[in-house]
């Protein structure tokens, strides 16, 4: 097994996020190529990926062969395969969310709620840690990170409104979505589903399951789930053709292999971290993906142009950010 110290599990953790809240980025590249294609081939080209790496990998990071650690546990092979086939599901509907009800209601409601459900997981597989500090900070964290998502959303809202002024428009007639029955029952989903990350790594963290092999079989969960879903999107919609790239540029595969990198390498740094701190700390942490996405947006240039008012909202959200992730550090490091 391989066992790191603290200060390296949060440092991969951290890089962990950095990859989580880039490979999205590569969507701005692919054209009018279906994002539900893209999805389908991460999560095909990810499965391929951690099997490939999990057999190079098992005789040096392994006491026992594979097949030693499957016996037996079927109830920790079947909650990882549902948290892996949960999440992928959860990414899938959270675009359609996305365009029901907004990105900020989506970004802020739907991050705070995932949120929730992914501490209330991990805490519950695992229990807290045994330091009488650790609920209160990890309360004080998770309600720090919700207010910077809440802040940040609202910097795009802000933002959104800056360039309609700007074009001579009326900054009330963009709204962020209109709030239906339909869409609230996506939005609950989509949480429900997206914390499916946190059943299947706490699953295994908490058993003591090999991270190699938690990480492969959360793959094979997301492969088979989008595999189904896709499938049966794609055959509807006649979409078989243009999603195998029949006839006309590759370049989508190429970025889906980019993202299959980012996300399940990401996942497989993250989930080999765990144990040095815990599924509930790992999963606080991994909430610096979104501070990662903003300054992606950044770097595109998404809020050029933008009042003073905008820029300093936006700034006092990631702020937020940093001091939630500071202390969680601070802590990890001071109980250690």
């Amino acid at each position: 097994m391989i066992e790191m110290s603290t200060p390296v599990a949060i440092f991969f953790t951290l890089l962990a996020a950095c990859m989580w809240g880039s490979w999205m980025q590569v969507v701005k590249h692919t054209g009018k190529y279906p994002i539900s294609g893209i999805i389908f081939w991460l999560y095909s080209f990810s499965m391929i990926f951690i099997w490939v790496l999990t057999l190079i990998l098992a005789p040096f990071v392994l006491e026992k062969n594979i097949l030693y650690y499957l016996q037996g546990q079927g109830e920790v092979i079947f909650k990882v395969l549902i948290g892996g086939g949960m999440m992928s599901l959860g990414l899938l509907l959270s675009l359609e969310l996305m365009g029901k009800i907004g990105l900020l209601l989506s970004t802020a409601v739907g991050g705070a709620i995932t949120a929730i459900l992914g501490l209330a997981t991990s805490i519950g597989e695992e229990g807290l840690p045994s330091h009488p500090m650790a609920l209160p900070v990890i309360i004080a964290c998770a309600a720090t990170f919700i207010i910077a998502g809440v802040v940040c959303a609202q910097a795009g809202a802000m933002r959104d409104k800056d360039r309609l002024i700007a074009a001579g428009k009326d900054p009330k007639q963009k709204v962020a979505g209109a709030i239906t029955v339909n869409a609230l029952l996506i939005w609950l989903l989509c949480s429900f589903l997206s914390n499916g990350w946190s059943v299947g790594t706490a699953a295994g963290t908490a058993s003591g399951f090999p991270p190699l092999l938690t990480c492969a079989l959360m793959s094979t969960g997301s492969f088979i789930s989008v595999f189904i879903a896709c499938g049966i999107i794609f055959t509807v919609k006649h979409q078989w053709k243009e999603v195998l790239c029949i006839g006309q540029s590759k370049r989508p595969l190429y970025y889906s292999m980019i993202c299959a990198l980012c996300h399940y390498g990401g996942n497989m740094i993250s989930i080999f971290s765990m144990p040095a701190i815990s599924a509930t700390m790992s999963f606080l942490f991994g909430r610096f993906s979104s501070v990662v996405t903003y300054f992606w947006g950044i770097f595109y240039k998404e809020f050029s142009g933008s009042s003073k008012k905008t820029i300093a909202m936006l700034v006092v959200g990631l702020i937020l950010f940093f001091v939630a992730v500071g202390l969680l550090g601070v802590f990890n490091l001071a109980i250690r």
